[in-house]
C-alpha cells in the first residue's frame, strides 16, 4: 500500500487552505467582537456575551458535523468539497453580517426599553441571546472545517490521525496568528473594519474554488477498516485492535499501546474539557497581568492573543516529533501535569513584575527608544509567560483525538466530539474567569485553583493508568507542590503592608522611588485592576486602571485642575444648565465640580462599578459628590448609555482613558459625537478631552477634525499651566459672558472649587480659550477622521513611542497662535473694564508664548528672557503674519516651518 504523502500537492493546497480559512475566522471574530461592543457597548458583561456567543457556535459546529460523519460511515462523502462549500457560505454570510446587524439593532432597541435600560443580568443574557442568534450560521460552519479537513486528511487511516490532525490543527491556528497580527497591525488602519471582512470574504472565497479542485481521497488509498495485510502499521492501530473490549488474553499488535478503559476515557475527556476551561480562562487572566508591563493599547493585546494562539499552534505541529505514535495516555496526562506546573511555578514570579514593569516603562519613555526594541521587550513578557503552556495545550488537541478514537472509533466523529468538548470547556472558562474566579480567588488564586484541579486529575489519571505502586511518588509530588504554592497564593492576597508589588500589581512610577509610595487601596475586579497610590511625602493620590496612571490628585495647587476645568468651564459657558451629564468618573473631580452649579441635576456614567468603589479616597477632591442629593449614577458603558438614552441635557462632558488605548477611540469617533449632540438640548455644550501628551500630532488633528466636523461651533480651551486642552462644541456660538461669571463666584462652594484651577478673576478664565476651530483651517488641513471603521487612534503609532515633549509643545503651539491676535470672545465686559481686559489679555498670551520662544529659541526670545512681554508678543505676531500659511515646527529644538 503507497503511505499517504503528507506533503503531497492535494494535501499542501489543503494546509494552505486551512491556514486562509483560520486566518479569516479570526478577523471575523475580531471584527464582529468591536461592530457588538459599538451596538451593546464595552461592557465586560456584553464582550463576554459576544465571545461565547461566538465559541458556542463552534462547539455546535463541531457536535453537528461528528454526528453527520458517523452516520456516512461506508458513504464516502466529498469531505474536501464540503469544506469548500463551507468556506464559501461562511464569506457570503460574511458580507451580509452588517445587514443582519442593522435589523438586530432595532430589536436590540426595544430590548433595553423593556428591561428600562438598566444593564442588569436580563439584559445581558438578551446580548447573548441576539449575538448568538446573528453569528451562529457562520461559527457553526467554522466549526465543522477542522473535522472536515481532518476527516479528509486521514481518510479512515487511523494511523494517520495523530501526524495530520497535529498538522492541520497547527496550521490553521498559525493561520489565526497571521489573521491577528494582520488585521491589527496593518488592514483594520487601512482598509477599515468593512474593508477588512471584504477581504476575508474574498479569502473564503479564494478556498472554495481551490477545493473545487482537489480529489475527494488525497492518496485513493483504502481506509482502515479492511486493512491491507501488509499495511502493518494501520493494522496495528485500528479501533477495534485498540478497543477496551479486545479479546482478553489477546496479543497487542507491534508498536500499539493498551487503549484505556471506559472510566479512565472518561477522566481524560473531562481533563480535556478542563484544559479548554483552563486555556481560556487562564488568557483571560494573563491578560489581566501583561496589561501592566505591556500597557492597554490594541497592539499589546494583540502581541497577547497573537502569543497565544502562536504557542497552540508550535505545540501541535511539533507533536508528532516531539511525543512520537504511541503511549498516548501517558503522554496525555504528563503533558497535562507539565502545564499545570509551570503556571502554578510562574505565580511567585509575578512579584517581580512591577520592577519589570519599570525597567520596561524607562525604556519606553527614553527618547532613543525604536519600534523594534519596544515590540522586542513586550513581546518577551507574553512570550515567557504564555509560550510554554500554550505549547502545551496544542499538543493535547491531537493527543485527545487519538485516544478519543481508541475509545470510541470513527475519525470523523472523534474529531467533531473532540472539538466540541474542548469548545465547550473554553466556553465555561470565559464566563467563570471574570464573574466568578477573580471576584472569589483574584488572579493568582484564580490560576492556581484551575491548575491544582488539573494537576490533581491528571494525577489521579497516571495511578489509574500505571497503577499506585508506580505514580505515588509523582503523586506525592504534585500533592506537595500544590500545597506549598497554595499556601503562597492565598499567604499573598492582593494588598500587602505597604510594598508595592507584593502580592499585588500595583505599578510603580519611573520616577517616584518605591519607598516613597504607599498603597492605599488594590482591587482585582471582573472588569480591570484598579489600584489608589500615595506619594508619602507630596500627599498627591493616583487612581490607576490596569497599570495607566488614569488621574491625579494633589494637595499642590493646579495638579488635578483640569478634572475641575473638565465639569467648571462647560457649565460657566451655558447661560443656565439644568442638567449634565458626566462620562467616566475617575477619581470624580469633574462630576463634583459639575454638581456644584446651582440648580444642576447631574448624571454620570461608569463602566466599572469597582472605581465607584473607590472614591473615597478621593472625596478632598470630588466634593463627596456620590452622597451628594443632585447626582446620581449609572454603571454602563457611556456609549451605550448615550445611544440608548430619552434623557437629553445642557452639558456633556468627558474624560475618558487615553484615547490611544484599545477600545478608547470609540468615544472620540463621528458616530459617538452625532449621539452626543443628538442627546444635547438646543444651545447644548459638549466639552471633549483632548489630552496632547498622550496623543501624537496626527491623532490630535483627527479628533479635533473629527469633532469639529459634528458641531458646527468649535472652541479649544485648556486649564491652567497644562498642555491638556479641551473642546467645546456647540450648534449655537460659544461665549463667555462675564454677569454669569460674576454671579457663579456668589456661591462659595464654586468659588473655591474655582480658585483651585487658578480662576480668582474673569480674565482667568477668559485666558483657558485657545482658539475658536474656524482658525484651524491649516492645522487641520489633510488631518484624518475618526469613525466607527477606521478607529486609526487604537493604532496611532504613539502606543508604541510616546510623543517627545517638542512634539506635544508643537502641537500645543499650533493651536495657540491663533492667541496672537484674537481675543477670546468675551460679553458683558463693561466698556469702562475693557480696555484693561484686552490688555491684561494680551499680555497673558505673551507669558504663554514666552514658554515657547525660550524654550526653542523662537521670535521675541530676547524680549521674553527681558520681560518685555508686548514687545515679544509682537515680534511673535509678526512672525506668524510672515507665515501664515505654513505649520510652526519645533523639531531641532528651534522655530521652524513646515
Amino acid at each position: 500500500m503507497t503511505r499517504f504523502p503528507r506533503y503531497s500537492k492535494s494535501a499542501l493546497l489543503a494546509a494552505l487552505c486551512m491556514f486562509l480559512s483560520g486566518a479569516a475566522s479570526l478577523v471575523y471574530e475580531l471584527v464582529w467582537i468591536k461592530r457588538f461592543t459599538l451596538l451593546f457597548g464595552g461592557t465586560l458583561y456584553a464582550i463576554s456575551a459576544v465571545l461565547c456567543a461566538f465559541m458556542g457556535g463552534l462547539a455546535l459546529g463541531g457536535w453537528a458535523i461528528a454526528k453527520y460523519l458517523e452516520g456516512t460511515k461506508g458513504q464516502n462523502p466529498n469531505l474536501i468539497r464540503m469544506y469548500g462549500t463551507v468556506e464559501g457560505l461562511i464569506g457570503i454570510y460574511a458580507l451580509l453580517f452588517p445587514l443582519g446587524l442593522q435589523a438586530l439593532e432595532s430589536v436590540y432597541g426595544f430590548a433595553i426599553g423593556r428591561f428600562g435600560g438598566s444593564s442588569g443580568g436580563a439584559l445581558h443574557f438578551a446580548e447573548f441571546v441576539l449575538s448568538a442568534l446573528l453569528m451562529l450560521p457562520a461559527t457553526f460552519l467554522m466549526g465543522t472545517t477542522l473535522p472536515l479537513v481532518g476527516s479528509w486528511s486521514v481518510g479512515g487511516r487511523v494511523s494517520r490521525m495523530f501526524p495530520d490532525i497535529s498538522f492541520f490543527y497547527g496550521i490553521n491556528t498559525s493561520g489565526a496568528v497571521f489573521g491577528c497580527l494582520f488585521a491589527q497591525f496593518f488592514a483594520i488602519e487601512r482598509l477599515g473594519l468593512q474593508g477588512v471582512s471584504w477581504l476575508s470574504a474574498g479569502t473564503n472565497a479564494a478556498v472554495f474554488l481551490v477545493c473545487r479542485s482537489l480529489p475527494p481521497d488525497p492518496v485513493g488509498a483504502p481506509s482502515d477498516s479492511a486493512p491491507p495485510r501488509a499495511d502493518a502499521e494501520a493494522a496495528s492501530v485500528t479501533p477495534d485492535s485498540l478497543s477496551p473490549r479486545r479479546k482478553r488474553g489477546a496479543a497487542l499488535p507491534p508498536g500499539a499501546s493498551p487503549a484505556p478503559s471506559r472510566p479512565l476515557g472518561i477522566l481524560l475527556l473531562t481533563i480535556f474539557a478542563l484544559s479548554g476551561f483552563a486555556s481560556l480562562a487562564s488568557e483571560i487572566l494573563w491578560t489581566r497581568v501583561l496589561v501592566f508591563p505591556l500597557g492597554s493599547a490594541l497592539y499589546s493585546f494583540a502581541l497577547i492573543l497573537a502569543t497565544f494562539l502562536a504557542g497552540i499552534a508550535l505545540g501541535s505541529l511539533a507533536a508528532e516529533k516531539l511525543l512520537g505514535n504511541s503511549r498516548w495516555v501517558l503522554k496525555f496526562l504528563l503533558v497535562e501535569l507539565a502545564v499545570a506546573a509551570f503556571c502554578i511555578g510562574v505565580i511567585p514570579v509575578f512579584d517581580l513584575l512591577p520592577e519589570l514593569t519599570a525597567r520596561a516603562d524607562r525604556l519606553f519613555y527614553d527618547e532613543a527608544n525604536t519600534f523594534p526594541r519596544t515590540l522586542s521587550v513586550r513581546s518577551l513578557f507574553a512570550v515567557a509567560l504564555m509560550l510554554p503552556p500554550t505549547a502545551g495545550f496544542g499538543i493535547l488537541f491531537p493527543l485527545a483525538n487519538r485516544i478519543n478514537i481508541s475509545l470510541f472509533g470513527g475519525v470523523g466523529g472523534t474529531l467533531g466530539n473532540s472539538y466540541a468538548i474542548n469548545t465547550v470547556g473554553a466556553v465555561l472558562g470565559t464566563v467563570a474567569a471574570p464573574f466568578v474566579l477573580i471576584p472569589a480567588l483574584g488572579i493568582r488564586g484564580s490560576l492556581f485553583a484551575i491548575y491544582s484541579v488539573l494537576a490533581v486529575l491528571s494525577c489521579a489519571g497516571l495511578c489509574w493508568r500505571l497503577g499506585w505502586k508506580l505514580a505515588r511518588s509523582a503523586a506525592a509530588l504534585v500533592l506537595g507542590g500544590v500545597a506549598v504554592f497554595g499556601g503562597y497564593a492565598w499567604s499573598h492576597p492582593g494588598i500587602a503592608a505597604d510594598r508595592m508589588g507584593k502580592g499585588n500589581f500595583a505599578r510603580l512610577e519611573i520616577d517616584v522611588p518605591a519607598d516613597r509610595s504607599r498603597l492605599l487601596d488594590y482591587k482585582e475586579g471582573d472588569f480591570a485592576t484598579l489600584g489608589v497610590v500615595e506619594d508619602k511625602e507630596s500627599g498627591a493620590r493616583t487612581l490607576y486602571v490596569n497599570g495607566f496612571s488614569t488621574a491625579t490628585v494633589s494637595p499642590a495647587f493646579g495638579a488635578s485642575s483640569y478634572m475641575e476645568a473638565m465639569g467648571f468651564v462647560p457649565m460657566a459657558l451655558h447661560p443656565n444648565p439644568k442638567r449634565a451629564l458626566v462620562i467616566c468618573f475617575g477619581t470624580g473631580n469633574t462630576m463634583g465640580t459639575a454638581s456644584l452649579f446651582p440648580g444642576v441635576l447631574a448624571d454620570g456614567v461608569e463602566i466599572d462599578r469597582n472605581v465607584l468603589s473607590l472614591a473615597h479616597w478621593f472625596s478632598q477632591w470630588n466634593h463627596g459628590v456620590l452622597q451628594r442629593p443632585n447626582a446620581r449614577m449609572t454603571v454602563q458603558d457611556g456609549r451605550s448609555f448615550l445611544r440608548w438614552t430619552g434623557e437629553t441635557y445642557d452639558v456633556i462632558t468627558l474624560e475618558p482613558m487615553s484615547p490611544v488605548q484599545a477600545g478608547v477611540a470609540h468615544l472620540y469617533s463621528e458616530e459617538f459625537y452625532r449621539l452626543a449632540d443628538r442627546a444635547l438640548n438646543p444651545g447644548g455644550i459638549m466639552m471633549q478631552w483632548l489630552p496632547l501628551h498622550l496623543v501624537g500630532p496626527a491623532d490630535a488633528r483627527a479628533i479635533v477634525k473629527t469633532f469639529r466636523k459634528v458641531f458646527p461651533r468649535v472652541a479649544v480651551w485648556n486649564s491652567f499651566l497644562t498642555r491638556i486642552t479641551l473642546l467645546a462644541g456647540s450648534r449655537e456660538p460659544i461665549v463667555l459672558d462675564k454677569n454669569r461669571f460674576d454671579a457663579l463666584m456668589d456661591h462659595e462652594e464654586l468659588r473655591r472649587s474655582a480658585a483651585k484651577m487658578g480662576v480668582r478673576s474673569f480674565a482667568d478664565i477668559a485666558d483657558f480659550h485657545l482658539a475658536d476651530a474656524d482658525r484651524l483651517q491649516g492645522f487641520l488641513q489633510d488631518a484624518d477622521v475618526v469613525t466607527d471603521d477606521r478607529p486609526i487612534l487604537e493604532y496611532s503609532p504613539v502606543s508604541w513611542l510616546p510623543p517627545l515633549q517638542w512634539e506635544t509643545d508643537e502641537t500645543f503651539l499650533n493651536i495657540l497662535r491663533f492667541r496672537a491676535d484674537s481675543p477670546p470672545p468675551v460679553k458683558n465686559v463693561p466698556p469702562e473694564e475693557k480696555a484693561d481686559f484686552d490688555r491684561e489679555l494680551r499680555l497673558r498670551s505673551a507669558q504663554r508664548f514666552s514658554v515657547f520662544s525660550q524654550r526653542y529659541h523662537g521670535p521675541g526670545e530676547g524680549a521674553f528672557a527681558a520681560r518685555d512681554y508686548l514687545a515679544g508678543l509682537e515680534e511673535v505676531k509678526a512672525y506668524l503674519d510672515a507665515n501664515k500659511g505654513s505649520l510652526i515646527s519645533l523639531e531641532g529644538g528651534r522655530w521652524g516651518t513646515k
